[in-house]
C-alpha cells in the first residue's frame, strides 16, 4: 500500500507545483476529474490540462496538505487543507484576491499505478472564495 499512498502525496505535491504537466503525468489517458462544489467535469487529459491552467493560475501559490488517508488496491481517499491566495478568476468566481485555507476531501480511483478518476470535495461556502464572503479560515486541521 506505501505504493498508494505515494501516489495520493504525489497528487496532493503535483497541485502545489503549479504545473499541469505534473499533474497530468499521473494521470490515465481516460482520466475523468470532477470538482464537486463547481460542479465542473473534465474528461481525458486535455480538458483537465485546460482546467488545471485555469486553477493554478487563479490560485498561483496553492499549497495541497494530505491530513488524512486510506487505501485499498482500486482507490483511496484523502484529507486534505488547501491554501493560497484567490488571484484570478475560477468557474464563475471573480477572484477575490484574498487568501484562503479550506478543507476538503478527494476520492482517488486507480487503474494501475494512474489516477481514473478523482472527485475533489470542498465547503465552497466557508472558503472565502464567493465574492462579499469573510476570508476563508476555515476548519481545524
Amino acid at each position: 500500500m506505501k505504493g498508494i499512498h505515494t501516489l495520493v502525496e504525489r497528487w496532493a505535491n503535483a497541485w502545489s507545483s503549479g504545473s499541469p504537466d505534473e499533474l497530468l503525468s499521473l494521470l490515465s489517458d481516460d482520466c475523468i476529474y470532477e470538482d464537486v462544489p463547481t460542479q465542473h467535469v473534465t474528461r481525458g487529459k486535455q480538458e483537465i490540462a485546460a482546467f488545471a491552467r485555469v486553477a493554478m493560475r487563479a490560485f498561483p501559490d496553492l499549497r495541497m496538505e494530505v491530513t488524512c488517508s486510506f487505501a485499498t488496491e482500486e482507490a483511496a481517499a484523502a484529507e486534505w487543507i488547501g491554501t493560497g491566495t484567490h488571484a484570478g478568476d475560477f468557474a464563475g468566481l471573480p477572484a477575490t484576491s484574498r487568501r484562503f485555507r479550506m478543507r476538503g476531501a478527494s476520492i482517488l480511483v486507480f487503474r494501475g499505478d494512474k489516477l481514473q478518476r478523482v472527485s475533489d470535495y470542498w465547503d465552497l461556502a466557508s472558503s472565502g472564495l464567493l465574492p462579499g464572503a469573510p476570508s476563508g479560515q476555515t476548519g481545524s486541521g
